[in-house]
């Protein structure tokens, strides 16, 4: 056999040099300095480690498993609330803005009133619905006392129409009325000549909190123009995105585990309960979730953004943990060990293809020489191949 490379030969004096200083300092301390020990003798596609070497890199051994595996998609994400959750608050007459005492961030309950609106519009609404109201009765008995004559034979059918005609439109303008007092939240059963206002409240449609305000105390607000915006918390989701290459493997009913970088070691377990039907400009398809768990949407804020890590379908696969898999010259492998001796293991580095990677678990694709019995070196390997 040839002699030892010079590469090798200077391994073997760091080696020692760093078995020296172990014992002098210790395994703990040597480890804190950043101290590296070097791979032990090698001779041909073996790899000879020392017991002292195994404990000091803090080395394990562990075998290939067979189970059922699932690879994690890192994606990032958004809190959003659904269309329903937004509100926009705005004005179906205009009016001058008066007791506006909000503030943007405050919570507001369901039909709270957030400001009030006056105009002297609003008065001739509620004056000409009390006038054209007050004719209904004499219309309607008036209507049925022609259809009684003409029935009879005693009036005209000219008349007979003339009254139903006067009635159905007064009717008709009444409700009409109606339903425009109800839009700025005017009761007409309560309505009466001695109760007209020209001040009426503007009411929260949902519960939630205001999200921003648009207008200011005495301003003007037109007809459809924009007050406030009302978001409410109830039911929010995340939306992730998704590139296109990845789309195909994304359905509804997935599990997503959201990570929230405010919060560190705090996971929170959602669902996928939507998935896009398109991909955009940008190669993309947007992927909503939802938390199962709704006590935790309280730690979520609309826009806030979010990690995020999808899981795919689990399949049955064989796995290592990672850092069993040592990448040398472009090329992956494991240690195998395949002799144990008096003064340490002699290793065989093996070839190998993979698959699917998680947190801490990768998978091994087929591969002849690996089996549940292997012994395997799965940790401390990273140092013995160059």
């Amino acid at each position: 056999m040839n002699n030892f490379p010079i590469k090798l030969l200077v391994n073997t004096t760091l080696l020692a040099s760093s078995l020296l200083f172990f014992q002098c300092k210790g395994s703990g301390e040597a480890e804190s300095q950043g101290v590296e020990v070097a791979a032990g003798t090698s001779s041909g596609p073996f790899i000879m480690v020392s017991e002292q070497q195994f404990e000091t890199m803090r080395m394990t051994w562990g075998s290939p498993k067979l189970e059922e595996f699932s690879e994690g998609l890192s994606v990032q994400g958004m809190v959003k609330v659904p269309v329903e959750g937004i509100q926009e608050i705005s004005a179906y007459f205009g009016g001058y803005v008066s007791g506006l005492n909000k503030l943007e961030g405050e919570p507001v309950r369901k039909g709270e009133v957030l400001f009030y609106l006056e105009n002297t519009d609003y008065i001739r609404l509620q004056q000409d619905f009390l006038e054209v109201n007050s004719q209904l009765n004499y219309l309607q008995g008036e209507y049925e006392r022609q259809k009684t004559l003409f029935g009879e034979k005693i009036s005209s059918q000219k008349n007979y129409l003339k009254a139903e005609a006067d009635f159905q439109g007064t009717k008709a303008k009444a409700e009409s009325l109606k339903r425009q007092l109800a839009l700025i939240n005017i009761n007409t059963d309560q309505l009466k000549p001695e109760n007209i206002r020209s001040k009426v409240p503007v009411l929260s449609p949902i519960s939630g909190f205001v999200e921003a305000i648009h207008l200011v105390q005495g301003s003007f607000l037109p007809v459809a123009g924009k007050a406030m915006t009302i978001i409410s918390k109830e039911h929010m989701h995340i939306e992730l995105v998704i590139f296109e290459k990845d789309a195909s493997h994304v359905h509804k009913g997935q599990k997503v585990l959201v990570s929230i970088p405010d919060l560190p070691g705090k996971v929170l377990e959602a669902e996928v309960f939507v998935v896009g039907q398109s991909i955009n400009s940008e190669r993309q398809i947007n992927v909503h979730a939802h938390l199962p768990d709704e006590k935790e949407e309280a730690l979520l804020f609309p826009g806030m953004f979010l990690e995020a890590k999808l899981i795919m379908d689990p399949k049955e696969a064989w796995v290592v943990p990672v850092t069993s898999v040592v990448v040398s010259a472009g090329l992956s492998y494991v240690l195998v060990q395949r002799e144990k001796t008096e003064t340490g293991f002699k290793l065989e580095k093996i070839a190998v293809k993979t698959g699917l990677e998680s947190d801490e678990m990768i998978e091994l694709l087929p591969n002849e020489a690996l089996d549940e019995n292997t012994v395997i070196l799965t940790h401390g390997g990273f140092n013995l191949l160059p």
